[in-house]
């Protein structure tokens, strides 16, 4: 059963980053909506220049400061995750809204990750005047996510690839 929701990246200042329609597949208590980004369905554009292309499993947290988008390719394989800092989502009917705050971590097939984007954050931390309980949220998503990755936890855990295996099975035979 579909149940589609739009997942929006607004900057700090309100303004619009990006935006991905998809479909809410699972929720983890209080804490983790997780939503399905199919691109037969759901990719009216291509994708921006970098971006990998395929399936998005997004893990989008409303306490923990941190969103974190896992992409597939068309096969199913793992092609990357990407951890937002972010402030906590807030969901609003079928919209869920979150606030990136610059930092990322990467993670490549195999477990290697890295941060990137501390230039970036800087830069828009003084320029949007990012209070420090901004500033510290943000490095605190970070290490979380640095955490989630190197304990393989949640949604490190094997916990996307699950959920894509059950949203491909559920289109029934290739």
């Amino acid at each position: 059963m579909l149940n589609p929701v739009l997942v929006r990246k607004l900057k700090y200042d309100g303004s619009l980053r990006s935006a991905w329609p998809g479909d809410l597949i699972d929720a983890r208590g209080d804490d983790w909506l997780i939503v399905f980004h199919d691109p037969e369905r759901h990719q009216k554009q291509p994708p921006e220049p970098g971006e990998p292309r395929g399936f998005g499993i997004h893990t989008i947290g409303l306490r923990e400061p941190l969103t974190v988008l896992h992409w597939f390719d068309e096969l199913g394989r793992f092609l990357e995750a990407k951890c937002d800092a972010a402030l906590p989502a807030a969901l609003a009917g079928r919209t869920i809204d979150f606030v990136d705050l610059d930092l990322d971590v990467i993670v490549l097939p195999g477990g290697h990750h890295y941060i990137r984007d501390r230039d970036v954050f800087e830069a828009r931390a003084a320029a949007m005047g990012y209070p420090h309980d901004v500033r510290r949220a943000a490095w605190c998503g970070i290490l979380h996510a640095l955490r989630m990755v190197r304990r393989g936890r949640f949604p490190f855990d094997g916990t996307p690839e699950a959920l894509l295996g059950r949203e491909l099975a559920a289109r029934g035979p290739l």
